[in-house]
């Protein structure tokens, strides 16, 4: 034991405690049947020393009352009538023998072999908080059985806990303890004391105990009482009197701010604190009642420790099963989505498949009338009697051939030449023909850019222009693909030629049947745009020269094209092994794009600018991918096509068409290597448009559902959690104390000067 409990002491009285502060070497007296083995500890009043029992050879405790006086006794006799009252409680030290008529009194009582509670806190090892737990419900227990009996402690602290041999803890020290028939009041520990009992005139209620119950876990988690600091202390000590000391005490615990350093602690949990700060409310009314309604709240906390698990289930479970629902309906909601894009884009496709079929088909169609008209031309006979004129003329014969030859000329020579050419009479027959077709257009004849005639050497030998240039007469174009029917243009800086330069004319290739060019630049207008061009045949079936129409890019073809849907003419062909017909993997020449005609109206007389027809395209991948970017999109002027497209394609003739004016003809506008095509583009996201708002709204309504189901969740556990809650205000009772016992009773105040708090003495 770490101290005894006397009333309040007088300077005299004083004094004579401080004589017994130094630990004596014998105690106070012998007494019979015990053998006095060693001194344990002292109070204000007296001093305990552990013995062995003679007859039993138990070992025991015997605390003298030093001073011999009527209060003494009165002391002595108010404990061990406590004593006697708890007698076989296995929560209190048990009295054994009364020396009433003893010089010094003196009472006997169990020896606790493992010290008391404030040994074990000032050992400095941090106690673990199931420890605590522990002794605290043990001590709640001890309380509860001394209230049930009609006891009040009075001055629960760690000195007046002792610890059995199994760690068990043992109330002690009943000096300050009160009967419930008892109106004295009594003063406990500073610190431990509730801040109502620090007033002489306050009657003893069982809330005193349940405060000193909180202070000792307190105590126990963090090592000190609660609102215990160095400054306090030494405020309340230099008070004048007891009364100020007292004062200051309560004034100080209820202006205090809420204590939180216990819940810092590892393993505290909400629940245990909770029960601390209901312990130690300075406040009488939100503390607990009683000890029972402490060991209610600890039972709370049991039972909500043993049912959360099933509470995490309860509430994990549902959770858990809405994630796997949610998780599901997600993943059916993608499936179901993209399920939905890809028959809609399966749909797109087979719509933009028929599109560019039917596209084709309408391209072929006026390709075929182009062929058709220009192929007429070849074989009118006003046509073939003039060209024929111009062939047999044997002055201009002469200047075609020089014309041919660029090793025999110079510049000037040649201009001479062309000029002489253009102003011969025989070769002026066949421009009133072509000006008559150039003049009926979207009658008998389509609207074309231009017509013009080569001889067999390639010389322009007559044409009309909507432009009205005519300077290109006399020229030779031997070398465009119109001529030779190559996929590019031969020309010096692709290699060496495919023919060589020679005097002899017939020895350089031509068309044998109608052929489309590949875009160019017209010398005549500045515009491109493609031929078709059909061989001149003599009488005996050889190709003499060729006649042909050129049409403006833009005006090639007639498709209805909107924003979102539209369709694109390519040229594929390549001559694989032709170094001066291009690399075979070069993209794809675009021949009509719905942005030419915007850039002709915009552009007028300057035709398309080279940005947009140096653009080609890799139609290959476009439809192996069925999806992909128009290159036109990264232009200035096409940002309306980047983005990204379905698209579908179809060649406008597989191999070959019959010519209408003629059935035995062939027009040839495929290559080994390519032909012409027509690739519908759609835009996607126009395409997924319905397909992405129902998705949109599934989600929308399967998010509604998800928070409903969550909501109801959540509203199922907290309503469950009410009721625990509810069940646990049963078990607990109000903070006003409804639930509780109070008792009354009188007593007298002091302090261990070993504790944290001073004495009360005056």
């Amino acid at each position: 034991m770490s101290s005894d409990f006397t009333e309040h002491q007088s300077d005299d009285e004083l004094g004579k405690a401080r004589k017994l502060s130094i630990e004596p070497t014998r105690p106070p007296a012998k007494i019979e049947g015990y053998s006095i083995q060693s001194f344990v500890g002292r109070g204000s009043y007296g001093e305990v020393w552990s013995a062995i029992d003679q007859k039993t050879g138990k070992r025991v405790a015997i605390k003298f009352y030093a001073q011999r006086s009527s209060v003494d006794v009165k002391q002595l006799a108010q404990e061990v009538e406590k004593l006697v009252v708890l007698a076989a409680d296995r929560h209190v030290v048990q009295l054994l023998d009364v020396g009433w008529d003893a010089s010094p009194p003196y009472y006997v009582m169990d020896y606790i072999e493992s010290g008391s509670l404030e040994d074990r806190i000032k050992s400095g090892e941090p106690m673990p908080v199931d420890r605590a737990v522990e002794v605290f419900k043990e001590v709640a227990t001890g309380l509860m059985h001394l209230h049930g009996k009609g006891v009040l402690h009075c001055d629960l602290k760690p000195g007046n806990v002792l610890l059995d041999q199994d760690g068990k803890p043992r109330l002690a020290d009943f000096g300050q303890s009160r009967l419930k028939t008892d109106n004295t009041s009594a003063l406990g520990t500073l610190f431990y004391m509730a801040p109502e009992q620090a007033d002489l005139r306050s009657a003893p209620d069982a809330k005193w105990d349940v405060y000193g119950l909180g202070a000792l876990l307190y105590t126990m988690l963090i090592g000190k009482p609660p609102y215990y600091s160095d400054e306090l202390k030494q405020k309340i000590e230099n008070a004048e009197t007891l009364q100020d000391r007292l004062k200051t005490y309560r004034r100080s615990l209820n202006s205090a701010s809420r204590l939180r350093e216990h819940r810092n602690i590892p393993g505290v949990d909400r629940s245990l604190a909770d029960i601390i700060d209901r312990c130690i409310a300075p406040r009488p009314s939100d503390r607990f009642a009683s000890a029972q309604s402490v060991l209610s709240a600890l039972q709370q906390r049991d039972m909500k420790h043993q049912n959360r698990p099933l509470m995490l289930l309860g509430i994990l479970g549902p959770v858990l099963l809405l994630v796997v629902m949610s998780l599901f309906g997600w993943w059916a909601l993608i499936q179901a989505t993209n399920d939905a894009d890809q028959a809609v884009i399966t749909n797109a496709e087979d719509k933009n498949q028929f599109v560019a079929a039917m596209a084709a088909r309408s391209a072929a169609e006026q390709l075929d009338e182009y062929f058709r008209v220009v192929k007429q031309v070849s074989q009118d006979e006003d046509f073939l009697e003039a060209f024929e004129s111009m062939v047999r003329d044997e002055e201009l014969a002469s200047i075609r051939q020089q014309i041919s030859d660029p090793n025999e000329n110079g510049k000037e020579t040649t201009k001479k030449l062309r000029q002489a050419l253009a102003d011969h009479p025989a070769r002026q027959g066949m421009q009133p023909i072509l000006e008559r077709m150039m003049d009926d257009p979207q009658d008998e004849y389509p609207e074309v850019a231009s017509w013009f005639v080569t001889d067999r050497a390639g010389n322009q030998v007559a044409g009309v222009f909507d432009s009205g240039n005519s300077e290109t007469i006399g020229k030779n174009y031997s070398y465009r693909t119109y001529f030779t029917g190559f996929a590019k243009d031969v020309t010096d800086s692709d290699g060496p030629r495919k023919y060589p330069v020679v005097t002899n004319p017939a020895s350089r290739p031509i068309i044998e049947n109608p052929h489309l060019s590949t875009s160019f630049f017209s010398q005549a207008s500045g515009l491109l745009k493609v031929a078709f061009s059909v061989p001149i045949r003599d009488k005996e079936d050889k190709v003499v020269g060729i006649v042909a129409a050129t049409v403006n890019l833009g005006k090639l073809g007639d498709f209805k094209n909107e924003a979102n849907h539209y369709v694109v003419l390519v040229d594929t062909r390549k001559d694989e092994g032709d170094p001066n017909a291009g690399d075979s993997n070069a993209g794809d020449k675009i021949l009509e794009h719905p942005l030419f005609l915007r850039a002709k109206k915009e552009n007028g007389d300057k035709g398309i600018p080279k940005e947009l027809t140096d653009i080609t395209i890799d139609m290959e991948k476009l439809l192996r991918e069925n999806t992909g970017v128009d290159p036109f999109g990264k232009t200035s002027m096409g940002s309306l096509y980047d983005r990204r497209f379905i698209v579908a394609g179809e060649e406008v003739l597989k191999d070959s068409i019959k010519n209408s004016a003629d059935d035995s003809s062939e027009v040839t506008l495929a290559t080994d290597q390519g032909g012409i095509h027509v690739l519908a583009f759609e835009d996607y996201e126009s395409v997924l448009k319905p397909s992405r708002e129902l998705s949109a709204r599934l989600g929308r309504l399967a998010l509604l559902a998800l928070l409903i189901l969550l909501s109801l969740a959540i509203g199922m556990w907290l309503a469950v959690n009410r009721l625990f809650r509810e069940s646990r205000r049963r078990l607990v009772g109000s903070p006003d104390g409804a639930t509780g016992n109070t008792f009354t009773g009188s007593s007298v105040a002091t302090t261990s000067p070993s504790e944290p708090g001073s004495t009360t003495r005056g």
